[in-house]
């Protein structure tokens, strides 16, 4: 999809660049800021912050002022409710910075969908944009749990302390979910920087980050009594973790299900897999996320 900027737009993120070259890449940072914040107040504009940002999406979006690399910085931010430390070399804490908001559409959902006392489990959590939030709001409705799989080292260790540093529970579980117990290789992707940890998967084809753990979630949760809600993001593993979860889900029966849903070629079998599992799509796709829920809702 071409995007271009014209008129204002294009006038306010010229200028971030301007300031590049009076004031250095700092100060170019802060005026992107300001652009981003305007533009991230709708949908639109947070997707064409994410394109701004996005060297695999440069040269198809030729029309777009990009935010160039060298831009980027280790920021201490408040975004969405939550104190983050944001590492501008990822994309995903990149867009959260500069359009102020990151998921927009999951996070309203993920709101509207809590109740008290329930258990999410966020599979692929990175850096905690939605299990920190999610920990937050059920930390207000009274109580709750949030279980956060996420097995590169670099990002516990920031879920960790943002939960210390916002003052909620999180039970961060160091492993990556699959269809059988391995130990794998959590590969970057050959696209984005080394340290883009949003896009690392264990099917990329960039440098070794790190060796890790795989855990099939049916052999996890044994001793789990609840489960209610369950994100997964996990770069095309998605459907070797749940063919991992089938008696969890059929034992606990969480209510719905977010899964991210953009490789058109492997859709039909993610789809099955779920159908298999007693979960029908409701038709609502969430920043690039399908909703499904129980065919038996308990709603």
């Amino acid at each position: 999809m071409d995007v271009r900027d014209v008129g204002v737009r294009r006038l306010a993120w010229s200028l971030a660049s301007a300031v590049e070259r009076a004031m250095g890449p700092g100060a170019a940072r802060r005026a992107g800021r300001m652009a981003g914040a305007v533009e991230g107040l709708t949908e639109a504009g947070v997707h064409r912050v994410a394109l701004r940002i996005s060297p695999r999406l440069a040269e198809a979006n030729p029309g777009l002022v990009k935010i160039p690399p060298r831009w980027a910085a280790t920021v201490q931010v408040r975004r969405q409710g939550v104190l983050l430390e944001l590492d501008l070399r990822d994309n995903l804490q990149a867009v959260l910075y500069y359009a102020g908001r990151y998921e927009p559409a999951v996070r309203r959902f993920l709101r509207a969908e809590l109740r008290q006392g329930d258990v999410m489990l966020d599979v692929g959590a990175n850096i905690g944009v939605h299990a920190l939030a999610v920990a937050k709001r059920l930390q207000e409705l009274g109580g709750g749990r949030v279980i956060a799989f996420e097995p590169a080292a670099d990002s516990v260790a920031k879920l960790g302390a943002a939960a210390a540093r916002n003052g909620v529970q999180l039970e961060v579980v160091p492993m990556a979910l699959g269809e059988r117990p391995e130990l794998a290789l959590l590969r970057a992707d050959r696209r984005y920087d080394e340290a883009d940890a949003g896009v690392r998967s264990l099917y990329g084809d960039g440098d070794v980050v790190q060796e890790v753990p795989v855990v099939r979630l049916d052999d996890w949760a044994c001793g789990l009594e609840r489960l209610d809600v369950v994100k997964l993001d996990i770069e095309g593993a998605e459907i070797a973790a749940l063919s991992g979860a089938t008696r969890t889900f059929k034992r606990l029966q969480p209510r719905v299900v977010i899964v991210e849903d953009k490789r058109p070629e492997s859709r039909a079998r993610l789809h099955a897999v779920l159908d298999e599992l007693g979960y029908l799509p409701t038709g609502e796709v969430l920043d690039h996320n399908a909703v499904f829920r129980a065919s038996t809702d308990r709603r």
